[in-house]
């Protein structure tokens, strides 16, 4: 699901503006915009129904946030989903479409959400959390490797995953993500300046064997740190790239047999 570069944009400056106003300094608090925007909010268990839910009644807001199977209330999952929330009621057509008593989709934690109000109130929720100013004013302050993705992460209180894929639209070094599921490369994501395009198993969408997610899935091994491969290994390329080296850092998520490759020169 796609928006255009205009709505993109407006979303981008939308939410941009409402961290400014709100949170000028430090890290993004949804507590404090939803509190000073009037909007109740609570925590509780509701099973796998649903991650978080803005519900109008009575010209009231309220948040529904679930933590079940969470430790904590600051946990980047709620921190997000909180923000998609937000999202919900900043963006016009949304806040106005519940007043009138339309239904909005509940929103769920998944890497690609399913429609295109979800996906504007993603857009919305990272680009609050995440604001590209100050994003790209701690990335420009850093030489890239892994360890720069951890420290943004950290410093913006995002998911690892939702902060690569902040990197890969915003950042200053070309790298790829890549999604594989049952050794299969299911999604990529990468840098307009990545400089290979083309995996070597194209057509079949297998995951090359001789790369560090491929030993995941072929042997079971998993790899704490950044691994050097053959650039031939992950990808096919008009040019000669033996001898080619390219770091690849395997994050595992701990459902669907999922392993992300981020891959970097």
């Amino acid at each position: 699901m796609e928006i255009s570069n205009v709505r993109k944009n407006e979303l981008i400056e939308l939410a941009e503006f409402v961290a400014d106003d709100f949170c000028p300094k430090g890290m993004i608090m949804p507590e404090i915009i939803a509190t000073r925007s009037g909007i109740t909010y609570n925590y509780g268990e509701y099973g796998t129904y649903f991650d978080g839910v803005l519900e109008h009644d009575a010209g009231e807001f309220h948040i529904y946030l679930n933590k079940q199977n969470i430790l904590y209330q600051d946990n980047t999952r709620l921190r997000f989903s909180f923000a998609h929330e937000l999202g919900h009621f900043f963006i016009d057509e949304h806040r106005n479409a519940l007043k009138k008593g339309k239904s909005l989709h509940k929103s769920y934690h998944r890497l690609l959400p399913k429609n295109i109000i979800e996906y504007e109130a993603d857009c919305f929720a990272s680009n609050l959390l995440m604001p590209p100013k100050r994003f790209l004013q701690f990335v420009h302050k850093r030489k890239f490797d892994f360890s720069v993705i951890e420290s943004l992460s950290k410093e913006f209180g995002t998911s690892l995953s939702a902060t690569l894929f902040k990197f890969v639209e915003i950042g200053n070094y070309p790298i790829m993500v890549v999604y594989s599921e049952n050794n299969k490369i299911k999604y990529h994501w990468c840098s307009h300046d990545f400089p290979y395009k083309y995996f070597k198993e194209h057509s079949s969408k297998k995951l090359p064997p001789l790369t560090v997610a491929g030993d995941y899935f072929i042997n079971g091994i998993t790899c704490e740190d950044a691994e050097i491969v053959n650039a031939n290994d992950w990808f096919s390329s008009y040019e000669d790239i033996r001898g080619v080296k390219l770091f690849e850092k395997c994050i595992y998520p701990t459902y669907n047999n999922v392993v992300i490759s981020i891959i970097w020169q």
